[in-house]
């Protein structure tokens, strides 16, 4: 069966790195108040968002004395 909530979200999450962040951020907020996308669709989004902007951790060099 045809999810809407899942096809705008889905399409949200793939645009991220594609559109610009205040442009997914905007849209998705509108479908929100649509009524299509829930609180917890945007929290996803807005996690998948700060995963790609997230600094890769470098492990500590060590040190041989």
């Amino acid at each position: 069966m045809f999810s809407l909530r899942e096809f705008v979200k889905k399409g949200f999450i793939s645009a991220i790195g594609k559109m610009e962040d205040y442009q997914i951020i905007l849209k998705s907020a509108d479908w929100h108040e649509k009524g299509v996308l829930e609180a917890s669709d945007l929290e996803e989004i807005n996690s998948a968002i700060a995963a790609q902007h997230a600094e890769p951790e470098v492990p500590e060099e060590e040190t041989i004395e």
